[in-house]
């Protein structure tokens, strides 16, 4: 983690049990030999101390991990070149395991490579079959049927209308007569101390190192920001007129305000045409083609033929190709 912060602690006593005798919570480093009966370390049986028990090696010197005696299992320094306890030569020993160490990853079965090669063609036949049966498309004849429309007229009135924004948001032209007001914008993050846990690392050589590791942590901190409210007099949409049909024939709602002739001399209130939309379908029996350009539209009339394309499952026609 690149914001980690690692500090080391220091150096501490690993615990281990005498396995011929009833002694417990010798110390790892300085107890290579069971004061009770005097048998060997197993380094196999080394633990790490409960919280609060830990004891510092004060000046530890790190110089690697143990190496067990191939003649009497008993752990030596990674310097000895004899045994103390029996006095073999040691030379290529193996070092002592880990507490902790993760175990040894799992031995692949011949078998995966086919398994998975089963799995991926399974999984090829599944897309194969579904773009077969529902994205596919065959070419088809079809008759038009017939010609469906609507039109809208949005109808704007000549009002004082109320804006409400944040300040830096607002117009120059306004902010001289808006109102504003302090409130919570959003939040942002801000330093809030660290996050820290210990972590202990066998040295493998009777002792282990404990140190801590810090993430920095955050709060949400709220951001205040003037809000401010205006009023500009303007045309703004407040209704809207809508007409439907069949046919070829466009027509537009009867309910619709006459146009402005004099826009110097408007009042409160008046109210005029505004923006004009259209939308044309082309019928093809039960099914039909929404949005279609007027000139296509036009194009075709009431029992022409068409080629178009439709899924091959379901029949349904893909107007993007009309």
């Amino acid at each position: 983690m690149a914001d980690e912060r690692v500090e080391k602690v220091g150096d501490f006593e690993m615990l281990w049990d005498c396995t011929s005798c009833s002694a417990k919570g010798l110390l790892g480093k300085s107890q290579r030999h069971c004061p009770e009966c005097g048998s060997p370390q197993d380094p196999d049986k080394r633990y790490f101390p409960k919280e609060g028990e830990e004891k510092k090696v004060d000046g530890h010197v790190y110089e690697g991990a143990d190496r067990i005696c191939s003649s009497c299992q008993a752990p030596m320094g990674a310097k000895a070149k004899n045994c103390t306890n029996c006095g073999a030569p040691m030379t290529d020993n193996k070092e002592v395991a880990a507490v902790g160490a993760p175990p040894p990853a799992p031995v692949k079965k011949s078998g995966k490579g086919k398994t998975v090669f089963i799995v991926i063609a399974v999984a090829v036949l599944a897309i194969i079959a579904i773009w077969y049966r529902c994205v596919r498309k065959v070419d088809a004849t079809l008759a038009v049927t017939g010609h469906t429309w609507s039109t809208t007229v949005a109808i704007e009135s000549w009002d004082d209308v109320p804006h409400t924004a944040w300040r830096n948001e607002v117009p120059a032209s306004s902010l001289a007569v808006a109102s504003c007001i302090r409130e919570q914008h959003g939040t942002r993050q801000v330093p809030d101390g660290e996050t820290c846990k210990d972590d202990k690392v066998d040295n493998k050589d009777g002792t282990f190192k404990l140190v801590k590791k810090c993430t920095p942590k955050t709060k949400a901190e709220p951001v205040m920001d003037d809000k401010c409210r205006w009023t500009v007099r303007e045309w703004h949409k407040v209704d809207e007129a809508k007409a439907n049909g069949k046919g070829t024939a466009l027509g537009w709602a009867a309910n619709v305000p006459p146009e402005i002739k004099d826009p110097t001399n408007v009042v409160l209130g008046t109210r005029k045409p505004g923006a004009k939309t259209q939308k044309l379908d082309l019928v093809f029996g039960g099914q039909s083609c929404e949005d279609v350009p007027e000139s296509k539209w036009r194009q075709y009339k009431d029992g022409d033929k068409v080629k178009l394309e439709v899924r091959a499952a379901s029949g349904d026609i893909v107007c993007t190709g009309l």
